[in-house]
């Protein structure tokens, strides 16, 4: 890994405080739109490596950042595991939903094979990106990805999700292990592509009940961890687990990540107090905050949180992904706050 501003962080180094957006690459920039239009089918958008290079370096001509995440999908595992995925204007992504007990959880898939325009386009972006620009690669969390996989589409409460893992708690620890493998296939082929960073998104961690947020979470995402550092794969790994609230603490402990990204709900001094020190933060910035036109308050946010988190081993980031109506000029405007500050202190 390349001694860029975010590896430093990542390596427990004295450091500036590096910046980069989850979901900086899509539908708030304008030139997106041209690029999406190559391909009405978005899995095959997600499958073609001159459209993967030109959405992911997007952002760096807009921006000066110091991470491209590679552009890519989620649901490019389910799509391996032949879960008919598909993704509808004005409606997202819809699957075959699984039943629990019923439905045969497909094993010893090829992943690597089917995912090949990615290992090459992670590939190409290491070489021609500039050294100071960390190249992210990532995956969604087991959770997360049953999530989708059961329902079938998105929900408000994933009810199906939830009832399974009730009713049929065995069949959902299979699936749950079954996508532990995966995972780890998909960020160890990108790690040995190129990529410096790996990163576990688990978007719907706040649906897991308590009682299971271990089985579903925590452990899963340690258990990835290891087969990762099992495989030689030792790049640092950032897990998010979105709105999980008081268990992020536990998760700080046990999920062996090297780095936590926290939403825009997390109260960063109660951060700071109860996460384990020994990981970095990132965050958290609500990305609302980027969609008024004149803001008074953004400045204003931007410092508190560099603030706040000025003795800790810190990656300036949005509490989620930036959000299509987001303005240019405001990401811009926090850049250059977050680049000021670090001239000052």
């Amino acid at each position: 890994m390349s001694d860029n501003l975010i590896s430093k962080v990542l390596k427990n180094k004295k450091s500036s405080v590096p910046i980069w957006f989850m979901r900086q690459a899509g539908r708030h920039i304008p030139e997106y739109f041209k690029i999406r239009k190559n391909e009405k089918n978005f899995i095959n958008f997600c499958l073609n490596e001159d459209l993967i290079i030109k959405s992911t370096t997007l952002p760096l001509k807009y921006y000066d950042l110091d991470a491209a995440i590679i552009f890519s999908d989620i649901l490019m595992i389910p799509w391996a595991m032949d879960r008919n995925v598909k993704f509808t204007k004005n409606f997202g992504p819809s699957l075959k939903p699984m039943i629990a007990g019923e439905t045969k959880i497909v094993r010893n898939i090829c992943l690597i094979s089917k995912l090949v325009p990615l290992k090459n386009s992670i590939s190409y972006l290491r070489e021609k990106l500039p050294k100071s620009i960390s190249l992210i690669g990532f995956a969604g969390a087991p959770w997360t990805l049953a999530c989708y996989m059961i329902e079938g589409r998105g929900s408000k409460d994933f009810i199906n999700t939830r009832k399974a893992l009730w009713s049929s708690y065995e069949w959902f620890m299979e699936l749950i292990e079954t996508l532990i493998v995966y995972i780890a296939d998909k960020l160890e082929m990108q790690a040995r592509a190129g990529a410096d960073i790996l990163m576990i998104f688990d978007s719907w961690s706040h649906m897991i009940p308590n009682t299971f947020f271990d089985d579903c979470a925590i452990r899963p995402t340690a258990k990835i961890v290891d087969i990762l550092r099992s495989r030689k794969i030792l790049v640092p790994v950032i897990g998010f687990p979105f709105k999980a609230g008081a268990s992020i603490v536990k998760y700080s402990f046990e999920s062996k990540v090297d780095c936590i990204a926290l939403d825009w709900s997390v109260d960063l001094c109660w951060a700071i107090k109860y996460i384990n020190k020994k990981v970095a933060l990132q965050g958290n910035l609500d990305p609302a905050s980027l969609i008024p036109s004149h803001s008074n308050h953004l400045r204003e946010n931007v410092l508190t949180i560099l603030e706040t988190m000025k003795d800790r081993r810190f990656i300036f980031n949005v509490g989620h992904g930036l959000t299509p109506d987001c303005k240019i000029d405001n990401v811009k405007e926090v850049i250059s706050i977050v680049r000021n500050y670090n001239m000052k202190v």
